[in-house]
């Protein structure tokens, strides 16, 4: 589907942006002078998608087509098993944006041959990769990347009506304290910072880009819950967000009441509605790239070592320490935790802090 939105310049005429989703596909957005152009754009790309789509979606039949016994599954090629999960309809889109790194690393190993010395060998590979960031993998990204596999391989098997294989994909051969839990807070001057440095500038997204940092530490919520949120999943008289089942990490329904402070950011991204295009931040792009352009700004304000998820951990502490009428089991519901060490994880608090809540 690919839908046209004008977009007006002060002392210039409108841009037009052509954006195109396809099911199974990453979303394409590219903006142009005339409407013209970005018609004929749309025309094209989303022709092109629907190939890919269809292609991926013939591949993935094809997999689970085949009729094979469980020592055949053995000797299916790792990458194919995974890019067959990722481009399926029973994959989630955590799990696609991991797929295109794994695939570049796995090379082409069987199922039987996924022996513990490959299971060294791949955390050894992906330890000397750098992310897009520059940054080293982490071995939690690394775990992530053996439960894709994992999921990937059962997925299969299921599909052939055959038990999950057992594969070689363990976190035995990560070192000692490798978790490296998240502890960095956001004071209240480094907020200002990054405020300051999003109202200054000139970019007409400024507006989302500041509200959707004060929404993500008002309601703890993730910032592809936060992304992919549309309209309808707002209801603003009862001060309710349902985040649907398919943009939350667990794929169940979560429901958010929406406090005061996000009650108005909420308000204020009303002045941006446009009536073509059903999400809350029509602005920003896809999660990944929010990622990455909020990071931007993070280093112009000065912060160091911030990432937008610090910003999940920091609204997750100020509930614990300030909702004091919520109880756990609420901030656990509210957040999507689905056990209390998650929660206590996530819940960075200072000393100065407790010290403030002794008297």
């Amino acid at each position: 589907m690919a839908t046209i939105v004008e977009r007006p310049r002060r002392n210039k005429s409108s841009t037009w942006q052509a954006t195109i989703r396809v099911k199974g596909q990453a979303p394409v957005t590219k903006t142009f002078e005339t409407r013209l152009d970005a018609d004929n754009f749309a025309q094209n790309v989303e022709g092109k998608l629907k190939a890919l789509a269809l292609q991926s979606e013939k591949k993935a039949r094809h997999v689970q087509s085949k009729q094979i016994s469980a020592s055949g599954l053995l000797d299916e090629r790792l990458r194919d098993i995974v890019d067959a999960y990722c481009t399926s309809s029973d994959s989630i889109h955590r799990h696609r944006a991991t797929a295109p790194t794994i695939l570049k690393v796995i090379g082409n190993i069987t199922l039987r041959e996924m022996t513990p010395a490959w299971n060294r060998t791949y955390i050894e590979r992906m330890r000397k990769r750098k992310t897009r960031t520059g940054n080293t993998f982490a071995y939690a990204t690394i775990e992530v990347h053996f439960q894709v596999m994992s999921i990937a391989c059962n997925w299969r098997a299921d599909n052939l009506n055959l038990p999950p294989p057992q594969i070689n994909v363990s976190k035995k051969y990560f070192p000692k304290h490798w978790e490296n839990k998240r502890t960095r807070r956001l004071s209240s001057d480094e907020q200002k910072r990054i405020e300051a440095v999003l109202l200054g500038s000139s970019a007409r997204s400024k507006y989302h880009w500041l509200n959707l940092m004060r929404l993500a530490l008002e309601t703890g919520a993730r910032l592809q819950e936060l992304v992919l949120a549309e309209w309808t999943e707002f209801d603003l008289n009862t001060r309710v967000w349902t985040i649907p089942a398919s943009h939350t990490k667990s794929r169940k329904e979560r429901t958010v009441p929406l406090s005061l402070k996000a009650l108005e950011s909420m308000n204020e991204l009303q002045k941006e509605f446009i009536a073509t295009n059903v999400r809350v931040f029509h602005h920003l792009g896809r999660p990944i790239c929010v990622s990455a352009g909020f990071h931007k700004f993070v280093l112009k304000a000065g912060l160091i070592d911030f990432r937008f998820h610090d910003l999940r951990h920091e609204a997750i502490s100020r509930m614990v320490l300030h909702r004091r009428k919520l109880s756990i089991f609420e901030i656990m519901a509210i957040v999507g935790h689905s056990d209390l060490s998650m929660l206590v994880r996530y819940t960075n608090l200072r000393g100065d802090e407790l010290v403030a809540r002794m008297d």
